[in-house]
């Protein structure tokens, strides 16, 4: 964690207080937009960045979930699920090394900033005590963005926000340019985006940009994805 927290010094101090607190193996905070747009605040450790990538990608998990619908939730062994509701994302949280996650709202009232997201590298579920301590965190981390947010232009990030966030326009300006590719509305897009991201083993960001560059395209025909790089380059 110390090697961690080196390369990503800004993401070390709530994400290593929530880990502390719980005494979890890890811990990663999402944003939530007014769209329902998730992005990295911080993690703990590289699973846990493993793990918020995926959430974010896939649009599922436990934060995700918990950021959707306000409510906590859990699922206590990745490797034998109780329900399928994150198909695609419990097989690739075992692949990355979880065994259990857990995702607790983070909101002040009817107010929603995002998602705090634990995992575990062995099976079963939190103690009550662990329980107690993750809703308590969650509410210390939604009055540390209030105070880190205040005075900011509304809907947009603080600087001090951004400057820890890992927030990409491009991703959205990408699905703007899908979106009028496939005529598709803007979520839709950025179902898209994420669901072909995922199965070409790349970042939503990093296929945002060849988007943006004109090197992929998606074919509003056969609603597949063209790569138009080498047409230009003839």
């Amino acid at each position: 964690m110390a090697s961690y927290e080196r390369e990503h010094p800004q993401s070390a101090t709530l994400c290593a207080v929530a880990v502390e607190i719980t005494e979890l193996s890890g811990a990663g905070i999402s944003l939530t937009s007014a769209g329902d747009e998730s992005t990295k605040l911080c993690t703990s450790n590289n699973v846990a960045e493993e793990l918020m990538d995926l959430e974010i990608t896939l649009g599922e998990g436990p934060g995700d979930e918990a950021s959707r619908s306000g409510v906590a939730n859990e699922e206590s062994n990745l490797m034998s699920p109780e329900s399928s509701r994150w198909a695609v994302y419990s097989p690739e949280a075992v692949a990355a090394g979880a065994r259990a996650v857990f995702g607790f709202p983070v909101r002040i009232g009817a107010v929603r900033f995002g998602a705090l997201s634990l995992f575990r590298d062995t099976p079963g579920p939190l103690s009550e005590a662990q329980t107690s301590d993750a809703y308590l965190m969650a509410s210390v981390i939604g009055r540390a963005i209030l105070a880190m947010q205040a005075g900011a232009p509304r809907n947009t990030l603080s600087k001090e926000l951004e400057g820890h966030s890992t927030f990409d326009f491009s991703v959205h300006q990408a699905a703007g340019m899908v979106s009028v590719q496939g005529s598709l509305s803007i979520k839709d897009a950025l179902v898209a985006l994420r669901a072909h991201a995922f199965a070409s083993q790349e970042t939503s960001s990093a296929l945002a940009q060849r988007v943006i560059a004109r090197q992929i395209h998606l074919d509003p025909t056969s609603g597949t994805w063209q790569e138009t790089l080498r047409r230009n380059n003839s």
